[in-house]
C-alpha cells in the first residue's frame, strides 16, 4: 500500500447537515468547544488524588500499603491522560494556548511523551483509521492478528486467550520501547524539531528520577520493591487504557475498508469515520467521565476539534443523522459488552 491514501468526496448531505446541528447545539446553548474549567477542575482534583497517593508512598512504612497506592496510581494517570492530555493534544482542552500545552505536558511526566502521541493520534489514527499500514494506533503485528485480511498464523487461533497477557505491558512498552522508535527510527511522525529531543531527554529522566529515584532514596521500599510496583502500576494503567481504547475500533461490528491500487478509499471521509468507529455505554455517565468521552468514538472521530465535555449532548445529534442519512450505527449498552465484543472479534480472526 504504496499510494497515498485518500478519500472519495462526500456523496450526499450527511456531513454539511450534521455540523450545522452541532454548530446549532454550541449557539442556542451559548456553549465553547473547549474544556475550559471543567477540564482544569477535573485536572486539579486528580492531580490531587495522584499527589496525595505519591507522598504517603514516600512517608508509609506498610509495604503492602504502598504497592496498593502504586496500583491505584496507574489508572488515575490514566484517567488523567484521557480526560485532560487527549483534549489538550487536540488543542482543545482550554482556550488558553499556554494552559493547553501545559495539560498537555502532564502526560510525559507519566514516561509517554505527548509530541510523539499527537503526531501519532492526529496525523494516524484520526486520518487513517482501521487502515491496514497506515493507522498507527491499531498496528498490525505477527503475534496479533487485528486485521482480517493480514497473514493468519497456527498460533493466532490462541490470541484470544494470551492478548490479556500482552495487554499488561501496552504502557511499559508506551514509555520504554514505542517512544524511542518513534524518535530514533523511520516513523509515522515524520521529522522531529531538536528541542522535542531535549524535551523527550528531560521528560524520560524525570519519569526515572519520580517514580524510581526518589521513592528508592526517600521511601521504605527496597529498590527490587520499587521495580516491582513500577510493574504494577503500569500493568493497572495498561488494562484501563486498553479497556478504553480497543472496543471503540476493533469489536465484532468493526469494518476494515482497503484502499483501491490508486489508494482511493471505497467512502468518504465522513463516512468512513462512522463504519470504522463504534460507542458505547453512552448514557452512563461515570464510564463517560472515567473513559474521558472514549465511549462516544464516533463523536469524537467526527468532531476532534470539540472537548469530550460535550459528547453526552452531542452523541445523540450524531446518532439522529446517521439514522437519517441510512449509516450503520454501531453501539453497545455497556462497557462489559463493548470489551466482550473485542475478545470475540480476536477469536474469530485468529480463526479464519
Amino acid at each position: 500500500m504504496k499510494n497515498k491514501i485518500s478519500f472519495p468526496k462526500e456523496k450526499d448531505a450527511f456531513l454539511r447537515t450534521l455540523n450545522k446541528n452541532v454548530e446549532d447545539y454550541f449557539k442556542i446553548e451559548n456553549k465553547k468547544k473547549y474544556g475550559n474549567m471543567i477540564i482544569i477542575k477535573r485536572y486539579l482534583i486528580l492531580k490531587t488524588c495522584i499527589i496525595i497517593c505519591y507522598l504517603i508512598i514516600l512517608l508509609s512504612k506498610n509495604v503492602f500499603l504502598s504497592f496498593a497506592l502504586f496500583a491505584l496510581l496507574g489508572p488515575l494517570f490514566i484517567i488523567l491522560l484521557l480526560n485532560v492530555s487527549h483534549d489538550a493534544i487536540h488543542g482543545i482542552a482550554h482556550s488558553n494556548k499556554k494552559i493547553n500545552t501545559y495539560l498537555k505536558f502532564q502526560m510525559d511526566l507519566f514516561g509517554a511523551n505527548s509530541y510523539a502521541w499527537k503526531k501519532r493520534h492526529k496525523k494516524g489514527h484520526h486520518a487513517f483509521p482501521n487502515i491496514l499500514n497506515k493507522d498507527p494506533d491499531l498496528k498490525q503485528t505477527v503475534i496479533v492478528k487485528i486485521f482480517p485480511n493480514a497473514n493468519k498464523l497456527s498460533f493466532h487461533k490462541y490470541q484470544h486467550i494470551y492478548v490479556p497477557i500482552l495487554y499488561s505491558f501496552y504502557t511499559i512498552n508506551w514509555v520504554f520501547v514505542r517512544d524511542f522508535k518513534d524518535f530514533f527510527t523511520k516513523s509515522l511522525i515524520g521529522k522531529i524539531p531538536s528541542k522535542e529531543f531535549l524535551k523527550f531527554f528531560i521528560c524520560k529522566l524525570l519519569y526515572v528520577i519520580i517514580f524510581f529515584v526518589i521513592p528508592i532514596r526517600y521511601s521504605f521500599l527496597s529498590f527490587s520493591e520499587v521495580l516491582l510496583t513500577n510493574i504494577l502500576m503500569h500493568i493497572f494503567a495498561s488494562y484501563f487504557l486498553t479497556i478504553a481504547l480497543v472496543p471503540s475500533h476493533v469489536s465484532e461490528k468493526s469494518i476494515f475498508p482497503l484502499p483501491n491500487n490508486e489508494g482511493l478509499m471505497p467512502y468518504s471521509w465522513s463516512d468512513h469515520q462512522v463504519i470504522t468507529t463504534s460507542d458505547f455505554a453512552t448514557k452512563n455517565k461515570i464510564t463517560t467521565w472515567l473513559l474521558g468521552g472514549f465511549n462516544h468514538h464516533i463523536t469524537h472521530h467526527l468532531f476532534p476539534s470539540v472537548s469530550h465535555i460535550h459528547y453526552f449532548e452531542l452523541t445523540p445529534i450524531v446518532k439522529a443523522a446517521i439514522v437519517k442519512f441510512e449509516l450503520p450505527y454501531t453501539h453497545v449498552n455497556s462497557l462489559f459488552e463493548a470489551y466482550k465484543s473485542h475478545y470475540k472479534l480476536l477469536k474469530k480472526n485468529g480463526s479464519e
